[in-house]
């Protein structure tokens, strides 16, 4: 395809040979190794010296090309021509945004470029008919980028119409088989996730707090083996692929959502809670910058009778704050001091504690229940599957009447209305079985370890968590005179009253 006019056409004595895959996987199908030896070969049989070798995986049509700039760079810094050997022209390029770059080193002398399996050679005295035919080839690598882009992208809208997903496993989901490719719950770490947004949920625990947690229970990114980093701790958090959505080009005007057909891992419900409690941090952030050590009762007290806000004070000469109400209609409430709202509340905390002893025997109880529990919806999950199955062949009996003119196409859409209504809820019932009940004995025993350490948690605290706590157990304070009393939520007066007592609790309780 070229040949050369005469010898002294080409100047280079020294080569760079290039070896480049666009990503790990495509290395077996196109050997980097392959690429180099096939060079090494052609330097030997023209005479170039090898001053360097670029092998590395990166893709020529997205990116910033760092490795390729890096060589480009080194054959600048030269001080005589270089010979480029790339095994084809896509391994180069393949498109025109870096043609400026290489056709200045080409016509300034610095660079020739030699195709081995094209067998062209580009240097600065090379004609016009040698730029065309240079200039098809990448035309036709570009082409080939295109085409192979268009596919992806039919595919891609394809498997968003069947609710299939793309995109990287998320941690907690793998892969069924070698053959199937499915999707399925990876339960060897999903009851980690679940953990972390039951936990993160109570609104106790900051992102940084929650992320040391999360180490602490062993949660690891599978690809690293490593912890995962703070931020994709909270990236997981928000990740709506739990809850049975997935999301492409977040945050981009491209953005697309779609519902997904493969098991969720939570409840929206406990998604939901998880997102109120990160919405709810964001809007106290700038509460950080103020003094806020007298603020511990702040809107929490109101008067009993006439129902006024009971505000807190600074301290200004002495120690004590007051926490003072503005009465309305002749109201007889009067000022009091924060501790003794804070010996109050400690008072209730502390009749809260368990026992080791009893902590340890109730959550052995709690386990066994669940394990119970969880064979039993194996059973009833297994009956629901067989179930699934009939409705799936029954729609296709269904089908193939139609096509054989069996039935009329009004029975037909009738019938095939409520078949896909049956199949629908079943494949619902069987993505639920075994998640809220996991979710639950992780609330369970997450409420037990912390009930059972919440005066100490309360005490060693600081304002803002000791606030979490208070609004956690107390939804209001009454102050009526001098008297303050309380309400306190539910399951969180049964420890008042049954503390010493948890072992007689019916752990059967569908509200539990």
């Amino acid at each position: 395809m070229y040949a050369l006019n005469s010898k002294q056409e080409l100047q280079a004595k020294v080569a760079v040979i290039l070896g480049r895959v666009s990503s790990k996987p495509q290395e077996d199908g196109y050997s980097i190794d392959g690429q180099v030896n096939k060079g090494r070969d052609y330097c030997e049989r023209k005479g170039l010296k090898i001053i360097q070798e670029y092998t590395f995986h990166e893709s020529s049509t997205r990116g910033n090309r760092p490795k390729f700039f890096e060589m480009i760079n080194f054959i600048k810094k030269q001080k005589e021509p270089v010979a480029l050997i790339c095994d084809k022209v896509d391994r180069l390029q393949r498109g025109f945004k870096e043609a400026p770059i290489i056709e200045e080193l080409r016509k300034s002398g610095k660079l020739e470029i030699h195709l081995i399996t094209e067998n062209q050679v580009l240097h600065k005295n090379s004609t016009s008919q040698d730029l065309m035919v240079y200039n098809m080839w990448v035309m036709m690598a570009q082409n080939y980028t295109d085409c192979l882009s268009d596919n992806i992208k039919r595919s891609h809208n394809e498997m968003i119409s069947q609710g299939r997903v793309f995109t990287k496993l998320r941690v907690g989901y793998k892969r069924s088989g070698e053959k199937n490719k499915d999707i399925i719950i990876d339960e060897s770490c999903a009851f980690l996730i679940r953990k972390l947004f039951v936990e993160y949920s109570t609104g106790l625990y900051s992102i940084d707090e929650i992320h040391t947690k999360a180490k602490e229970w062993g949660l690891k990114n599978r690809k690293t083996g490593k912890p995962f980093d703070r931020s994709n701790i909270g990236k997981i958090l928000q990740d709506e692929f739990y809850i049975g959505i997935e999301v492409i080009n977040k945050g981009t005007k491209n953005e697309i959502q779609y519902k997904h057909i493969y098991p969720h891992l939570i409840s929206d419900e406990l998604f939901d809670k998880c997102r109120r409690v990160r919405e709810g941090k964001g809007n106290n952030h700038s509460n950080k910058i103020k003094d806020y050590r007298h603020a511990l009762f702040k809107g929490m007290i109101k008067c009993k009778n006439c129902g006024c806000t009971v505000t807190p004070e600074p301290p200004k000469k002495g120690k004590y704050i007051y926490l003072r109400p503005k009465p309305k209609n002749g109201c007889n409430c009067k000022q009091i001091n924060e501790e003794v709202a804070n010996k109050l509340v400690e008072e209730v905390l502390k009749s809260m504690t368990i026992p080791e002893d009893v902590l340890s025997m109730y959550l052995d109880r709690l386990k066994q229940r669940f394990d119970t529990q969880q064979q039993e919806e194996t059973i009833q999950q297994q009956l629901k599957e067989k179930d699934l199955e009939n409705a799936r062949k029954r729609l296709d009996r269904l089908v193939d009447l139609y096509l054989a003119e069996d039935i009329d196409k009004e029975t037909y859409d009738k019938k095939k209305a409520e078949l896909t209504r049956e199949v629908s809820l079943l494949e619902s019932q069987i993505t639920n079985f075994n998640n809220n009940s996991e979710e639950v004995h992780i609330s369970m025993k997450l409420l037990l370890e912390v009930v059972s350490r919440i005066y100490e948690l309360y005490a060693s605290s600081e304002i803002d968590r000791k606030r979490k706590i208070l609004k956690l157990v107390f939804p209001n304070f009454w102050l009526d005179g001098r008297n303050l009393s309380y309400d306190i939520k539910k399951p969180f007066d049964e420890f008042i009253k049954k503390a010493y007592y948890l072992l007689n609790w019916r752990l059967g309780d569908s509200n539990s």
